[in-house]
């Protein structure tokens, strides 16, 4: 594919600012790796120099509007518009009408035009797949399940019954999505298992990553919300809400019955306890212990969590507990 950095610049909102706007680059890469045919980007003006020096001619800011020998497309998010220009050079591939033979189809099958329902496939009964969905090997679909339109779900995947999906979602390699929650009572010394008799509900355009566990309810729903954003090794409890536009990054688990707002970030093997509530636009910090409500807006860290302030002042005074201590021990050798 060839495109001309002019017309790059419109389907990116942005503008060219110096050098030529006629010229034809037909691939995008990083600056170290880039060839002359291909556009580039620098996220902050500190890497002016890297991109003086790549062969890259066309490069993408937001921060700078000259570079020696460069056409420059300034744009006002440099992130954004990368994500973009790389959609528009690797478009995903188009789901294509196909029923693999070794796929296994219950009754009552409703789907929409150019399904991809690959080999050893499993389906169930009175399932729903819209539009455009493509459903990689080893997906386990079970029965009463709804999935919308261009959804991928990728191997392995299991979806158990009554799951509901969005459009425009992706489920990556070796999800579980259904299971059931954590639910036992003890009864004069023996374990009962508390039967699970809810369901999920994913909305629209979330990503769910590898290897994800997202539990139905015990009662009622489990929801995620359009928007979310979900890494790999993820592990979301029972009657669990998840607010639009929200990330959750690998190895954080949250306990059955929490409810996160909207617009949040939670940071790398963060633990949430159950029946806590956070606010819109929290952040948690990586390996952080959240054990109460949290309001809007709040950035936390630590275990507990508690806000970045309050623990940072608490790891400078730890940081002088040697020097303090010896100071205590000379005043107590001087009283003697």
């Amino acid at each position: 594919m060839e495109i001309k950095t002019s017309e790059i610049a419109v389907l990116l909102g942005g503008t060219v600012v110096s050098g030529n706007a006629a010229m034809v680059v037909s691939g995008i890469n990083e600056l170290k790796n880039a060839k002359t045919t291909d556009i580039s980007f620098i996220l902050k003006a500190k890497n002016t120099a890297e991109a003086q020096s790549s062969a890259a001619k066309v490069i993408i800011s937001d921060s700078v509007d000259i570079i020696e020998g460069k056409t420059i497309i300034k744009v006002k998010s440099a992130k954004v518009a990368y994500a973009k220009t790389i959609n528009l050079f690797y478009p995903a591939l188009p789901s294509l009408e196909f029923t693999a033979q070794k796929a296994s189809l219950g009754k009552n099958l409703i789907r929409g035009e150019k399904v991809h329902i690959s080999d050893f496939v499993f389906i169930g009964d009175n399932v729903q797949l819209g539009t455009g969905t493509y459903l990689y090997p080893g997906v386990f679909v079970g029965a009463n399940v709804k999935i919308g339109e261009n959804t991928i779900i990728y191997p392995n995947v299991v979806i158990y019954e009554n799951t509901e999906i969005g459009n425009n979602t992706i489920i990556h390699a070796g999800a579980s999505i259904g299971a059931d929650g954590f639910g036992f009572v003890e009864d004069e010394g023996k374990i009962i298992k508390v039967p699970q008799i809810g369901k999920v509900k994913i909305g629209n355009s979330v990503e769910i990553g590898a290897n994800c566990t997202i539990d139905k309810a015990a009662f009622g729903t489990t929801i995620i919300s359009d928007m979310v954003k979900i890494d790999n090794l993820v592990m979301i409890a029972h009657n669990v809400t998840i607010g639009p536009g929200t990330i959750i990054v690998s190895q954080t688990g949250i306990s059955g019955s929490t409810k996160i707002g909207a617009g949040c970030v939670i940071g790398g093997q963060v633990g949430i306890v159950d029946h806590v509530e956070l606010g819109d636009k929290v952040m948690i910090g990586a390996q952080a212990g959240v054990t109460k409500d949290v309001p809007n807006g709040a950035v936390l860290t630590g275990t507990p969590a508690r806000p970045l302030t309050e623990q940072r002042r608490a790891e400078a005074y730890m940081m002088k507990l040697a020097e303090l201590f010896g100071r205590v021990k000379n005043l107590e050798e001087k009283n003697k």
